[in-house]
């Protein structure tokens, strides 16, 4: 049931949201890192929801500015705790 949820919403999902709601959280991301965080979303957000991420993590901390990157992971990791409870 969640995973349909989350397919749904992550079909949905949109450069701008993504945009938006890094602004709201304090990073602004270039366009670049926009599109890069975009085609991460969509494309592994099974692994990320159930899979180890960190190798996603890994390539992903070398195509974004470290410091949006830092933000990027600590914010996964309070989802991802949540989620789990």
């Amino acid at each position: 049931m969640y995973d349909y949820l989350i397919n749904e919403y992550i079909n949905r999902l949109t450069k701008d949201e993504i945009k938006n709601f890094a602004f709201v959280k304090g990073i602004e991301l270039t366009n670049d890192e926009t599109d890069i965080i975009y085609d991460y979303a969509k494309n592994h957000w099974r692994t990320f929801v159930h899979g180890n991420p960190r190798p996603l993590l890994d390539e992903l901390k070398k195509k974004v500015n470290p410091l949006t990157y830092n933000k990027i992971e600590s914010m996964y990791i309070e989802a991802r705790n949540k989620y789990l409870n």
